[in-house]
């Protein structure tokens, strides 16, 4: 009974009101289209991914994105605003309830206002005789017109998404930068444990001269002393290198939110690709494209929605509705059927409108300041990264030289040494400056990929489109 009941209204009510829903409806629908890019998906659940013996940088990334829990944290926030939108377009479609019941009552009842009680208990007593009450119904309802009111709800809960959807976005380019620094930094300490390896091998090798020619009488006791010291400061610096390397694989598996990663080795490279686009053209691409400031964009139209759905409130509602019934004291149950239409006009609300409007207006007041903020700090971050780069590769040229002067240094120090017009002090010196430029030319290559990085992040690229587009042009070594 209840199947036929439902068919029936629908059959008799539906097309009608269906008439009016989906114009307004597809008006809603119409402006879906979401020109802001989609942040990558997430597999539905927590991955334990392996890492592999040999970690290139892009694969550090692809980890990150599937098993980072803060951009997993920043998708599902997204995916449930996404939602709402949903939520907002249900007030274009008709509600439809049904529902059936039973009482046992009693069927007492007075004839009219003003005729006398006592009389009537005289003609007809009451009594606690009761019976049985079947009921069936089918409801339908549908809002035909709202001036505004379920559009400016629709477009306010996509602009809520899509500002969701570019913080995602911002959230996960965060991330790939800091696993690229956590890259390069591990990879910068890992060459500078293999410095400090060539240090002390230098150093030995210059105490077992020391060693040999003190026992030959050709040098003096404080060369073999000055020696040893040398050596076992390298030592010391070595056991420094080491401990960094250990505290930057730490950091790296972090960043890539990845708790336990076993052993494996990062790919280190002096090579380096300068970025080729300049100031202007880099401060340009952040206005345009950086998922942070479109947010802010999208929340500020989504704050103007909100204004203009508070405004809609001063305006009226209309709807209609349908029923449809069977019910009797006994079986067969009789119908009725009902149509109506409805009307809501506002007139005083104890000036909660006024201060909603009032409300919504100061937020997005607000919005905007914090957009023109943000805008104002991102040419900061934009300028300072770009000259950052620029120092660092001021600093790769200088320090290439001074590792090729080094290197020239050590070579004339030892030859003097070796024929005796020459001092241990100045061979130590040598090794010394040696040690240093080697350390200073790693540095400042891993310190021009860090700015690089710094900077992509902060003009709003993809940091692994911008690694893949690096790796296109063929050089090796992840870069």
């Amino acid at each position: 009974m209840m199947d036929f009941l439902v068919r029936r209204c629908l059959r008799l009510y539906f097309p009608a009101l269906l008439l009016f829903c989906v114009p307004f409806a597809g008006n809603a629908l119409a402006g879906s289209q979401d020109p802001n890019p989609e942040p990558p998906s997430i597999p539905s659940k927590p991955l334990s991914l392996p890492i592999p013996r040999t970690l290139s940088l892009d694969m550090a990334m692809e980890i990150a994105i599937k098993a980072h829990p803060q951009y997993r944290q920043a998708i599902h926030t997204y995916q449930a605003n996404k939602e709402i939108v949903g939520q907002a377009l249900s007030n274009y479609y008709p509600h439809l309830s049904v529902g059936a019941g039973y009482t046992y009552e009693t069927g007492n009842f007075v004839i009219s206002p003003g005729f006398p009680p006592s009389l009537y208990n005289v003609i007809l007593p009451p009594n606690n005789t009761g019976f049985d009450y079947y009921q069936a119904q089918a409801n339908i309802s549908e809002t035909l017109f709202t001036f505004g009111q379920r559009i400016t709800q629709v477009r306010q809960a996509r602009h809520n998404a899509n500002s969701l959807g570019q913080q995602a976005l911002w959230t996960l380019w965060s991330l790939l930068a800091n696993v690229e620094i956590a890259y390069d930094t591990l990879a910068q300490d890992v060459l500078l444990v293999d410095a400090a390896q060539k240090t002390l091998k230098d150093y030995e090798d210059q105490l077992h001269v020391a060693n040999g020619e003190y026992q030959v009488g050709t040098a003096s006791k404080f060369d073999v002393l000055n020696a040893e010291v040398n050596s076992s400061n390298a030592k010391l610096n070595l056991i420094t290198a080491r401990n960094n390397v250990k505290v930057a694989r730490v950091g790296l598996l972090n960043a890539m939110g990845v708790v336990y990663g076993g052993k494996f080795n990062v790919l280190t490279s002096l090579n380096y690709v300068p970025m080729d686009q300049g100031l202007e053209s880099l401060l340009h691409y952040a206005m345009d494209r950086r998922p942070d400031l479109l947010s802010m964009k999208e929340q500020e139209k989504a704050d103007r929605q909100n204004e203009l759905y508070y405004k809609s409130t001063y305006l009226p509602s209309v709807g209609a509705t349908a029923g449809y019934s069977y019910a009797s004291i006994f079986f067969p149950l009789t119908y009725n059927w009902f149509l109506g239409a409805t009307i809501s006009v506002p007139i005083f609300s104890g000036f909660l409108t006024v201060h909603q409007v009032a409300q919504a207006q100061k937020t997005l007041a607000a919005a905007r300041d914090a957009e023109e903020s943000l805008r104002q700090n991102l040419m900061m971050q934009v300028k300072q990264d770009y000259y950052n780069m620029e120092t660092a590769s001021e600093r790769i040229n200088t320090t290439r030289a001074l590792l090729s002067q080094a290197r020239e240094s050590l070579r004339l120090a030892e030859g003097q040494y070796r024929v005796g017009v020459g001092s241990a002090v100045a061979v130590t010196q040598a090794e010394a400056d040696l040690a240093a430029a080697r350390a200073q030319y790693v540095q400042a290559v891993y310190g021009y990929k860090i700015a690089r990085a710094n900077l992509i992040r902060d003009t709003g690229m993809n940091p692994l489109g911008q690694i893949q587009k690096r790796n296109n042009k063929g050089v090796v070594a992840h870069e």
